[in-house]
Parts: C-alpha cells; structure tokens; sequence
C-alpha cells in the first residue's frame, strides 16, 4: 500500500513525486510514455531528441517556486544555459529582442514602440508583476472549498490584495489604452501574442494583473537545457524504484479507505491519489458516476486553445540561427489553426551536427475534426507549407538551412500521445471570466483524490504548475520549510 500514487509525469506530477519521496512518503509515479516529462518533456525521432512543447525553462533562482522546490530537495540544476536573450519576437517589420536585462528589455519597447509614456507605463508593469511574484507565497495556500483558510488569507493579506484588486478588474488592452489612448494594432498584437504564450489569452481578455506577468516573462531568468528539456526530470528525479514507466491507468477506483489504480501492467493500492490530469479528462480514469461531472467542466470552461507542433531537425552548418527561441506573428491568419502566431524553439549542437527544432501554435480544433483519411494527411501538408514559409518570409536564415525529418503533430497527434482532452494545451484561459475566483483548485469531488497541472490554480508554465504543486502538497503535508 503506497501513501500517494502519482498517475502523469508531466511537470506536476514529477514535482509532487519528488517532494513526497524527499519527506518520506512512500510513493509511485506511473507515466504510460517511456520518457518522463509529458507536454513538457523530450522524445526521440529517427536518433534525434525533441522538445514536445516550444517552450523555455523558466524559475531556476531561489526566488521562483521551482528554484524553492530544487533546494528543498537538494539536487544539482539540470545542465542549462542562462539566456541573455530569451526570445526574439518579429511582427510587421519589427525585430523586438526581449532581453532579460530590464533596462535593455525596456530600451527595446521604446524603440520599437516610441510612445511618449511608454518607458513609465512599462516600468508599472514591471512594479505590478514584482509585487505579485513578492507576495504570492504570503497566500498559499489557497483553496477556494475552504472558507475559512480563504478568510484568514484575505485578512493577513488585505493589504496587498487592496492594491492589487484594481489590477484584477481591469483588462491588459484597457490598461494600455488608458495610459497610452494612440496605441496602434501594433502594438496590440505585440501584447496579445506575448500574453498568449503565458495566458492562453489575448489583451482585452487578461486582467493586467496576470498580464503584466506575461509581459515580464522574458525578465524572469530563462534557460535552454542542454540535451533537451527532459533532463530537468533526470535531475528532479534520481531515485526511480517507484517510477513505472510504460504504464497506462485504466481506471482509478475508491475503494474502503483507499484506491485501487489498475495499469495495463499492474494493479496498485493507494491512500490517496494524485492526477497529472486536465479537468476535461481526469474523470475518464473513474466511475460513470464522475463522468458527467468532467463533461460539466467542460461545459463551464469552453474557451480552450489546442496544439498544433511541428517537428524537424536543420543543418546549420554556419550557425545563421543563433537564438533559441523566436516568436512571429503574423498578419494573415493561418487557415488551418485559426491563430496569428507561433513559437519556434531550437537546440543547440551538443546532440550531433544537426540542430532540432519544434514549432507551436495555437489551434481552434475545429479545423480538425471530421477529415476524412486523405483530407486529413492532406491538411497536414498544407499547414506545414504556410508556416515554413512564413517562418522563411520572416527568418531569411531558414531558406540557407537544410529542413529535414519533418513532423505535424495534430490536436488529434497531441490527444493521442498526451491523452489531454482534444488535444487541449495550456489549460484554462487566465483570463477575466474564470479568475479568480471560478478557477480550478486542486481538489476533486473525491476526498483523497487530488489534481495538478495547468488546468488548476493557478495555471500553466513552470512557474504556474510548481506553485500550483506546492498550493496542494502545503495542504497535505507539512512542508512550510520549502518557502523558506
């Protein structure tokens, strides 16, 4: 009998198993892919390694929850590199460097954008976000079942959330356009695709409470993680005699007191249950009864974005493409997943003589239901072509580059290896219509039966899922030591 089984090694998952492990607690993480990480791990192609998500390392200093959680549990950082430049946005003409440096980050939106406040409106996000990230360890936990822990918060607190309440009622667009009334659509599509990446919503939809933090993401400290982004689990997790790899959860059973949760190996016991599940799709794994439940959620949540990926490798025998992340939007709208923009990330030369690169964009799902066979490999096709060559239009350098070992992964590719909901990425919207307080917590109808991930308080990204780890487990454990 395990105290806790861990079913997803995604970033929740992995998090929770390492922290229960580190105190004590007798625990089994199962993970049905042969590699540990999930939407955020690397899986191997044709002897190259790749990134499933286009996505940055991000919270690595003392300060961020999973810089807090690494020393709590003593293990070496993965092998990174620290990125001056984290991203390099390109839109209507425009080469915006967002560099870590916030003065040099500054200088760049000035430049770019020469509105006559606009270095003291950026400045005031800047102040926004820092107070938020100062502040958000004061309000864990939180859990918005429980009245009377939301009570206490909120009066130990009441300062901060006294300033920070206008922030929370007024949208990132109205912000702007109050401080800056001649912004341009410009400019409002740098900070709806800078926002996106960390929301999964655009301007006039974020509070400019969250949004600043979006738009300050690049200011955060960044890596690349050499070998691919699966190492970070290698390092989170060295101890492995409780991780079953290859094994798929077909059902989760409450039994007398505990759990029951069958794989197709093995059956496991258990007195609580941790689920590295979305809320769309958890109930799958329960008894009929739940299922109406988890079709409830997706209901009340329908504003969901979907993946869309592309996978190739490049040989760039001049090093022509030195950054390794870029973001371009796009004036027209791709007709094949609805969105203005993608997200490129590249590796470096340390797996051989080639680098690998994965692409990531939104997608309205839409687009892909009910193709036939043929229509549907045939759609695949053209996506690839419009974005290589906005990529190319955009980012000369691709055209000298040899693109070989071409991959599209659908919502349809992205349900099926991840078993999200759709293909569903980045969980709920952190937009004005769900937070604060209609956002997910981690705690299910199930006493005993928990969940983590970017579908629940308070979100996605490494910042977002490891606070969210650590929202639950200060619940279930004592383990206040961590925000020291």
């Amino acid at each position: 009998m395990y105290d806790y089984v861990i079913v997803g090694s995604g970033i929740g998952g992995s998090l929770s198993y390492a922290i229960l492990k580190k105190i004590g607690r007798k625990v089994a993480l199962l993970e049905k892919e042969n590699y540990l990480g999930g939407c955020s791990g690397t899986f191997k192609r044709k002897d190259f390694f790749y990134n499933v998500g286009a996505t940055t390392l991000v919270g690595l200093d003392d300060s961020m929850p999973l810089g807090k959680i690494i020393k709590f549990l003593g293990v070496e950082k993965p092998p990174v590199k620290k990125l001056e430049l984290p991203i390099v946005v390109y839109l209507d003409g425009k080469v915006i460097k967002r560099y870590s440096d916030k003065q040099k980050s500054l200088e760049e939106i000035a430049k770019n954008f020469p509105y006559k406040n606009i270095e003291s409106v950026w400045k005031n996000i800047y102040h926004i976000a820092e107070n938020n990230w100062k502040n958000v360890y004061k309000l864990l936990p939180i859990n918005f079942k429980n009245p009377s822990l939301m009570l206490k918060k909120i009066a130990t607190n009441r300062r901060y959330l006294l300033y920070n309440l206008p922030y929370q009622f007024k949208s990132t667009y109205k912000y702007f356009k109050e401080q800056i009334p001649s912004i341009d659509k410009t400019f409002k599509d740098f900070i709806d695709h800078q926002i996106l990446i960390t929301s999964q919503g655009y301007s006039q939809d974020v509070p400019i409470s969250v949004g600043s933090m979006g738009l300050t993401y690049n200011n955060l400290d960044n890596y690349y993680v050499y070998g691919g982004m699966g190492k970070i689990f290698d390092s989170l997790i060295k101890e492995k005699n409780d991780v079953f790899l290859r094994h798929k959860v077909l059902y989760v059973k409450k039994m007398n007191g505990y759990f029951e949760i069958k794989t197709n190996k093995n059956v496991f016991y258990a007195k609580k249950v941790i689920l590295n599940k979305t809320i769309w799709d958890y109930a799958e794994l329960l008894e009929p009864e739940y299922k109406q439940k988890m079709h409830r959620y997706r209901k009340k949540y329908p504003k969901r974005w979907y993946a869309l990926t592309i996978y190739f490798s490049i040989e760039d025998k001049n090093n022509l493409i030195q950054e390794h992340h870029y973001q371009i939007i796009h004036e027209k709208t791709n007709p094949y997943t609805g969105s203005n923009s993608f997200f490129i990330s590249l590796s470096d030369y340390e797996l051989g003589e080639k680098k690998s690169v994965t692409i990531s964009t939104h997608c309205k799902n839409e687009f892909w239901e009910n193709l036939g066979k043929n229509e549907y490999y045939e759609q695949k096709e053209k996506v690839q072509e419009f974005m290589f060559d906005i990529m190319k239009q955009y980012i000369p350098a691709f055209k000298e580059c040899k693109i070989e070992n071409v991959m599209v992964g659908t919502p349809i590719t992205f349900e099926r290896y991840t078993q999200r909901y759709s293909g569903t990425v980045g969980g709920i919207p952190l937009i004005k219509d769900y937070i604060p307080f209609r956002y997910p917590s981690n705690f299910t109808e199930i006493e005993g039966l928990y969940l983590v991930g970017d579908s629940v308080f308070p979100g996605q990204g490494w910042p977002g899922v490891s606070l969210g780890v650590l929202n639950l487990l200060l619940q279930l454990e004592n383990i206040l030591e961590i925000l020291d």
